[in-house]
């Protein structure tokens, strides 16, 4: 939709692009919408992270047992 309303203001001798409501309401979102998507990030990583340790923890017993005999 933006892009149809920037050929039509700035190709067909418009005076330039003028923020409409769209850029507007995508302004006023980024704020609403960065920290969302900054703690969602933050989960999956702490995830991965736990799920890493784990993964480790049973290598490392894997490797005790294998070791004792």
């Amino acid at each position: 939709m933006s892009f149809k309303k920037w050929n039509r203001t700035v190709q067909a001798g418009g005076l330039g692009i003028t923020p409409g409501l769209d850029t507007m309401a995508m302004l006023i979102m980024c704020w609403a919408l960065a920290p969302v998507d900054i703690f969602l990030t933050w989960v999956r990583v702490y995830k991965e992270a736990e799920q890493a340790r784990i993964n480790q923890s049973k290598f490392d017993i894997d490797l005790k047992e294998d070791s004792i005999n």
